[in-house]
């Protein structure tokens, strides 16, 4: 199942610098966490990823593409987007993150259990985050669990975790 993900508060929905094309040789679900490298050939306007190598160093963006798939060639929305994955070596939309952003994540998008008042951090070769109990890490970003909540997902409802960007360099 892949995690789905609301965009709460985040600059990202403000200014176009912050909203990126990217696009990835491996499926990738929203939720992910992948580092930026250089423009795609043939198309300037997106940049390739891949999960983070260096989370000291790296600049980690946060994948959430709207759940739309092609279905005989026209573009319907998938009533259960848990369904949704972004497939390799096509576009999709990731979001440079900033302090004080904030956003929802159903629990299987993260690795491990969530606690309120804890972390969430990148994790070296994963495009999955993990929790964290402290950040002793030194990642480069890092979200504090704000709220543990149920969202609906089709009709169903899903345990999830509200993030907020605490840390960013």
């Amino acid at each position: 199942m892949s995690a789905y993900v609301t965009l709460n508060k985040m600059a990202g929905n403000q200014l176009d610098t912050c909203v990126i094309s990217v696009q990835n040789t491996v499926d990738m679900d929203n939720g992910s966490l992948v580092v930026l490298g250089g423009v795609l050939a043939g198309n300037p306007d997106i940049r390739v990823v891949a999960a983070p190598v260096d989370v000291t160093k790296d600049e980690v963006v946060l994948v959430q593409s709207p759940e739309i798939i092609e279905v005989n060639g026209l573009r319907v929305p998938l009533t259960d987007v848990t369904l949704f994955t972004n497939a390799k070596n096509r576009p999709a939309r990731a979001y440079r993150l900033k302090v004080g952003d904030t956003f929802t994540i159903t629990d299987d998008g993260i690795a491990g259990t969530t606690v309120l008042n804890k972390y969430v951090v990148p994790v070296n070769a994963s495009m999955k985050p993990a929790v964290a109990a402290d950040l002793t890490g030194l990642t480069r970003i890092a979200f504090q669990v704000i709220q543990k909540l149920t969202v609906s997902v089709g009709s169903a409802r899903v345990a999830a975790t509200q993030l907020e960007v605490v840390k960013q360099a």
